[in-house]
């Protein structure tokens, strides 16, 4: 029995980015990242025994409804792009909640510099993903206009 080395796709999707992210490099690894990107004209054929491995690995971190909801499904490239399809739109659900915390984002209240640092990259890492990332000025400023005047120097 495999281990699992991260966590599984969670049936409402909302580790998508993470989990799609694990895979590919998890694929990648193992010399299995082709069989779930299209193929090129001229590519060899992908092995069989390759084409089970991945569809086996994909299937072992899905839930386990969405295995239910997709056990017909042989392709790993098919059973790939119908869940790119069903939870690729995590960006448009991730970015207003990121953007609000960056718009509502304060220095003064967090404890240390360091956890405001924390929250700061947190934010900026999912606005990244949503292809919304702050510019170094922008977060410079950021910092400095949420400062207390008091702790200016």
């Amino acid at each position: 029995m495999a281990t699992k080395e991260f966590d599984e796709l969670a049936l409402d999707g909302t580790n998508y980015p993470i989990w799609a992210s694990d895979i590919k490099i998890n694929f990648a690894s193992r010399g299995i990242l082709n069989t779930i990107e299209e193929p090129n004209d001229g590519d060899p054929a992908i092995e069989p025994r390759k084409l089970n491995t991945t569809l086996f690995l994909l299937r072992l971190y899905i839930h386990k409804d969405l295995k239910h909801e997709y056990m017909l499904e042989t392709s790993p490239l098919n059973l790939w792009k119908a869940l790119k399809e069903r939870y690729d739109q995590q960006k448009e659900l991730i970015w207003p909640e990121a953007n609000y915390e960056w718009v509502h984002l304060r220095l003064q209240d967090f404890k240390t510099v360091a956890e405001y640092n924390h929250a700061v990259h947190n934010i900026c890492s999912r606005l990244k993903f949503c292809e919304q990332e702050p510019t170094e000025a922008e977060k410079i400023e950021k910092t400095l206009s949420t400062m207390l005047p008091e702790d200016r120097i």
